[in-house]
C-alpha cells in the first residue's frame, strides 16, 4: 500500500507547504490516497498474472500426501514446475531434476516409498520458494509502478494548485472562497480552466482595473438612524438631614443646651429652681428645639431616550448578465466570463447575494445566493450560445429577480459587446420603475461602444473596454444629487 507519510516525503517542500496550508487540501489528499490504496489492492487482484501459477501450485502441494508415494505424480508436478519456470522466465534446473526423475524410475521397484517422498517434497519446497519470490517482486514492481503514477499525478494537480492560489492571490481574493476543494469537486479541466481565467486577469492590467473598479460598486456607505433606548439617570431628591441643624423645626427632650429654650435656662436664675434644672439636665428631659436641615440626594432612574446611530449600509446583491452571443466570442467571451468569475468570488467573500444570466437570445441562470460548489460555477461559465443578441430577456428577467426581498437592492451589471437592437419600450419603463426603488444598472462594453448614444440615458455608469490596448473610459455617471433624489 501507499503510507501517506511515504507520499508526503515524496512530494516537492511548495507541495509539503501548501498541503500544511490549507486544511481542506490535506483531507482531499488523504481521500485520494485511501482510493488509490483501494484501487492498488483492486489491481493486484485483478492484474495478477500468477493466478494459474499460484493455482497449480496450491493443488500440487494438496496432492501431495507422505504416505501414498507415487512416481507418476511426481513426474506430473516436475512437469507443472518446468512450465512453471517458463512462464516466469527464469533458468531451468531440468538436468537435475531429469537425472532425480530417471534415478527414481530405475529403482521404482526397489526404490523405498520415503525416498520418493523426499525428493517430492524438496520439489514442492523449491518450487513455493521460487514463486514467493517471483509473486513479491512482481507486487514491489506493480506498487511502485502505481505509486510513481499517483504521486505524478498528485504533484502535478499540486502544481496547478500551487500556480492557481498565486494568481488568486494577486488578484488581492482569498484562495479559500475560489478553490473550495474540500468536497472534492474540482477536476483536472476544472483546474486547467481556473487557470486560465485567473491568468487572464492578473496578466491583463486593464481587466485587472475593471476588477477593481466594478468590484467597488455599491460601496458600503453611512446612514443614521434614531433609536429608542434605556438608561439609567440620577434624579435629584430633597429629604431632610438630621446633622443638618439648619431650621427650627418642632420641640423635643434633650440635654442639649445650645438648642436649650429660654425658659428652660430662666430656672438657673433661681436658686429654688436650680436643682430642678440639674435634674431636668440628668434626665434628659429639658425641653429643646428639635433642628433639622433640607439635603439633595440623587436617586437613579430609569428613562427612555431617543439618539442617533450611524450604521452601514451592507452591499446589495449583484445580477449579472454575461453576452454569449455569437459576437463575443473569443476574447470578448473570455473577459466576460473572467469578469463574472471574479465578481461572484467577491461576492461570496463579501456575504453579497449573486445571481447569474448568461444570455444570447434566450437565456439560462444560475443563482448563487444559497452556497454552490466552485464546479457548478465553472460549468456554468463555460456555456455559450453563439447566437444572436438580444438583452431584453435578460434584463427582465433581473428585474423580476429584483421583486424578491432577498435581492430588492440589487444592482445589475450587463457585460456585452452591445451588438443589438434598442431596448424595447416595456424593458425601458420597468428599468426606470426600479431606478426609482433605489436599484442601479450597471454597463460593461467590451470592444468598440456601437450603442453608446442609444443606452446612454438607461444605465447608471456605463465602462468600455477596449480588449486591444488594454483602455478603461468611462462613458456616463450620474450626477449626485440625481443619485441622492433616486435613492
Amino acid at each position: 500500500m501507499i503510507p501517506k507519510h511515504l507520499s508526503l516525503t515524496l512530494l516537492s517542500t511548495d507541495h509539503c507547504d501548501l498541503i500544511n496550508d490549507i486544511p481542506s487540501l490535506s483531507e482531499v489528499v488523504d481521500k485520494q490516497l485511501a482510493d488509490e490504496n483501494y484501487r492498488l489492492r483492486k489491481s493486484l487482484l485483478v492484474d495478477n498474472p500468477f493466478n494459474d501459477l499460484e493455482a497449480s501450485l496450491i493443488a500440487a502441494e494438496n496432492d501431495f500426501d507422505l504416505n501414498t508415494a507415487s512416481l507418476p505424480v511426481f513426474q506430473e508436478h516436475l512437469r507443472q514446475y518446468y512450465h512453471f519456470l517458463s512462464k516466469v522466465k527464469r533458468p531451468s534446473d531440468r538436468k537435475y531434476w531429469d537425472k532425480v526423475s530417471s534415478s527414481l524410475t530405475i529403482k521404482q521397484k526397489k526404490s523405498p516409498t520415503n525416498e520418493i517422498n523426499t525428493d517430492h517434497q524438496h520439489l514442492l519446497q523449491l518450487w513455493r520458494k521460487k514463486y514467493d519470490r517471483e509473486y513479491n517482486q512482481w507486487e514491489l514492481d506493480k506498487i511502485a509502478s502505481i505509486q510513481q503514477q499517483f504521486l505524478k499525478q498528485l504533484s502535478d494537480w499540486l502544481e496547478q494548485l500551487k500556480v492557481l492560489r498565486d494568481a488568486i492571490e494577486s488578484l488581492g481574493l482569498e484562495p479559500g472562497y475560489l478553490l473550495d476543494i474540500s468536497n472534492g469537486s474540482l477536476n483536472y479541466s476544472d483546474l486547467e480552466q481556473l487557470k486560465k481565467w485567473a491568468k487572464y486577469l492578473a496578466d491583463d492590467k486593464g481587466v485587472k482595473a475593471l476588477c477593481e473598479m466594478i468590484g467597488r460598486l455599491r460601496q458600503i456607505g453611512q446612514s443614521e438612524k434614531i433609536e429608542t433606548i434605556k438608561t439609567a439617570v440620577k434624579i435629584p431628591e430633597m429629604v431632610f438631614d438630621d446633622d443638618s441643624k439648619q431650621e427650627i423645626i418642632g420641640i423635643q427632650l434633650g440635654k442639649y443646651l445650645e438648642h436649650i429654650l429660654p425658659s428652660e435656662l430662666a430656672l438657673m436664675s433661681n436658686p429654688d429652681t436650680d436643682i430642678l434644672f440639674d435634674l431636668k439636665y440628668v434626665e434628659s428631659s429639658l425641653m429643646c428645639f428639635d433642628m433639622a436641615g433640607i439635603a439633595t440626594e440623587y436617586v437613579d432612574q430609569e428613562v427612555e431616550i431617543e439618539q442617533t446611530v450611524i450604521e452601514e449600509d451592507k452591499k446589495g446583491p449583484m445580477i449579472i448578465c454575461i453576452d454569449t452571443s455569437g459576437s463575443m466570442h473569443g476574447s470578448p467571451e473570455t473577459i466576460a466570463k473572467a469578469l463574472a468569475l471574479y465578481l461572484s468570488t467577491q461576492a461570496k467573500k463579501e456575504k453579497r447575494d449573486c445571481y447569474l444570466i448568461n444570455f444570447s437570445t434566450s437565456i439560462e441562470v444560475l443563482d448563487l445566493s444559497q452556497g454552490y460548489l466552485i464546479s457548478t460555477l465553472l460549468a456554468f461559465l463555460q456555456k455559450s450560445f453563439h447566437g444572436g443578441t438580444d438583452v431584453a430577456p435578460a434584463m427582465i428577467h433581473g428585474i423580476e429577480i429584483m421583486q424578491k426581498d432577498s435581492f430588492k437592492n440589487a444592482d445589475m451589471l450587463i457585460i456585452s459587446d452591445f451588438v443589438m437592437s434598442s431596448l424595447p419600450s416595456y424593458c425601458l419603463e420597468q428599468i426606470e420603475a426600479q431606478r426609482e426603488l433605489g436599484n442601479r444598472f450597471y454597463s460593461l462594453c467590451i470592444g468598440n461602444h456601437f450603442m453608446v448614444e442609444r443606452l446612454k440615458t438607461h444605465f447608471d455608469s456605463e465602462w468600455i473596454y477596449n480588449p486591444h490596448n488594454s483602455s478603461i473610459s468611462e462613458l456616463l455617471k450620474f450626477q449626485d444629487t440625481f443619485l441622492n433624489r433616486i435613492k
